[in-house]
């Protein structure tokens, strides 16, 4: 009866970053065999261990040793070990040399994107400008709320890959950047901002630490609302600058309800509902007529549309 060791790496990880436990295996083997050349096999070479490439593995079967498995996984000569293993022909031990860290997938991704936008890759794509994909990203955005909306995990795990798609495109596009430099901003950014997480700040601090580094982060900025986004609905345009000024302890002058008039939660959408209705009626887009709204009274003239102090722009 054979030993054979069955031994699996990821290619996602670095070749020769092999356990301890894979390289004993490979030094005390008297067999070392693979199907094809692949930079695990190239790796055990440059260690000094010969590595046969065989076409039948029916002789190594028979004696034994250490098999690097392939890419592709190497499925027809696994299916053959498992009926020699029933048998009791054989006895096989499965070794990982290198496994996927969380994540590792990711790279994966990458390279698919890269591979689309290379000379050789999609016509359709290597059309595309930030702009002419900008409406997809929004699209993507609100396909992923349908999701969560549905309640159906299979829905949104698929919705978030079609979004996740979408700033690898963007980044596979910039001159300036790539996604290691969107990654790694975004890494600091995090870290940064936690310092209760990455430090020893106070947690019950934690929205005053947010927002301290937000200010550190953007000293331009000197108006409450600097910073939200212009091409939002109007609705959330409203929402969300109301919640800036109130953040910054300046809260906004806002109409009132008429008297009397005091909603509970499940009554708002009704509330806004006839408000709608209410400004059709008067011949009013309600889009446009909250956006002036909010425009006004925020002071939003100020900014251009990115949400940016245009004085500050001019100089």
């Amino acid at each position: 009866m054979s030993d054979i060791i069955w031994l699996l790496t990821s290619p996602r990880i670095p070749a020769g970053l092999l356990t301890v436990e894979a390289w004993d295996a490979l030094q005390d083997a008297e067999v070392v065999a693979a199907f094809f050349e692949s930079p695990t096999v190239e790796a055990v070479r440059d260690a000094g261990i010969d590595v046969e490439l065989v076409e039948d593995a029916a002789e190594f079967i028979e004696t034994g040793g250490v098999w690097i498995v392939g890419e592709d996984g190497d499925e027809e000569l696994r299916e053959a070990l498992a009926e020699y293993v029933a048998g009791g022909e054989i006895e096989l031990e499965i070794v990982y040399g290198s496994w996927d860290p969380p994540g590792a997938r990711l790279l994966d991704l990458v390279e698919a994107v890269a591979r689309l936008h290379a000379e050789d890759g999609c016509p359709w794509h290597q059309e595309q400008t930030h702009e002419t994909l900008g409406p997809y990203l929004l699209e993507e955005s609100y396909e992923v709320l349908d999701a969560i909306a549905n309640g159906d995990a299979e829905e949104l795990r698929e919705e978030l890959g079609d979004l996740l798609f979408q700033p690898l495109l963007h980044a596979s596009l910039a001159e300036d950047f790539d996604i290691d430099d969107v990654a790694g901003d975004l890494v600091e950014k995090i870290i940064r901002r936690h310092p209760h997480v990455w430090g020893d700040a106070d947690p019950d601090d934690l929205y005053q630490h947010w927002n301290e580094a937000k200010a550190a982060e953007k000293p331009h900025r000197d108006h409450p609302a600097d910073g939200v986004s212009r091409q939002l609905p109007s609705l959330s345009l409203a929402a969300k600058v109301i919640e800036r000024f109130h953040d910054q302890g300046e809260p906004l002058e806002l109409p009132e309800l008429p008297d009397g008039l005091k909603l509970e939660a499940d009554e708002v959408g009704d509330f806004l509902l006839a408000a709608v209705a209410a400004a059709r009626a008067a011949g009013v887009d309600p889009e446009l007529a909250l956006r002036k709204s909010i425009t006004d009274r925020a002071g939003l003239e100020r900014l251009d549309p990115q949400g940016h102090v245009a004085e500050a722009i001019e100089h």
